[in-house]
């Protein structure tokens, strides 16, 4: 087996050091030291976008929170109308580049689809100022009590859940990636006036690690009493 190939390296806006790898043709990212993802493994990132985003249709609008190796990105584009229009959010320019430099031939050109644009953006400022969305994709952290970024705390407390809630459109979802699964995060979803649920999937296609999937809809339009409202995307 070769060696891996460090390809890039930075450190977050927290301190830690964020670095790309590259070994036998699979790709890895690992934050301070610990394996954060991998081309190896990415079957519960597909299955974020495929319970997330295959019911919908017409010209939904998808917001994705976080790149990372752009596989849900590729599912989702996969699954979604043609009329759909998906904006990713990645708060790290280094990732981005990442995906153009090394994995445009992995992910099937996914950032060159139509249907995509790639925001250089925290996705927490997209949720707050543009929408509404059909469904909120977000794979930013390990889970909702293990943050990559100390800010991302804010997307899954209860003021976090409800302005989540004021940028869907009617029936509107949003469906978490997380580690593990975590029976007080759907009672908190639940709480917040979500119908909620966890999914539990594979980290290699039906087989590997048990991660989990909390998808988080809500029924008609109802929107909470929020001083901040978002603004239609064009």
């Amino acid at each position: 087996m070769k060696a891996f190939e460090t390809l890039d390296r930075f450190t977050t806006a927290d301190g830690q050091e964020l670095t790309f790898h590259r070994r036998d043709g699979d790709y890895f990212v690992y934050l301070d030291g610990d394996e954060l993802m991998s081309s190896r493994a990415p079957g519960s990132e597909k299955a974020l976008a495929e319970i997330a985003c295959g019911a919908l249709r017409g010209r939904p609008r998808v917001l994705i929170g976080g790149l990372g190796l752009g596989f849900t990105l590729r599912s989702a584009l996969d699954v979604l109308p043609a009329g759909a229009k998906v904006v990713v959010a990645e708060v790290f320019a280094s990732v981005i580049d990442w995906n153009r430099t090394y994995l445009a031939d992995l992910q099937g050109d996914a950032l060159s689809d139509r249907r995509t644009r790639i925001e250089h953006a925290d996705v927490w400022d997209l949720v707050r100022t543009k929408g509404p969305w059909d469904a909120i994709l977000l794979d930013v952290d390990n889970g909702p009590a293990s943050w990559c970024l100390a800010s991302n705390r804010r997307l899954y407390d209860q003021p976090g859940l409800l302005q989540l809630q004021a940028a869907l459109a009617p029936n509107g979802l949003v469906a978490f990636w997380s580690a593990r699964s975590d029976p007080r995060f759907v009672k908190a979803l639940r709480k917040s006036g979500f119908d909620a649920r966890s999914h539990s999937v594979r980290a290699r296609n039906g087989r590997g690690a048990k991660h989990a999937v909390f998808v988080a809809r809500i029924q008609g339009y109802h929107r909470q009493n929020l001083t901040i409202a978002p603004t239609r995307i064009t």
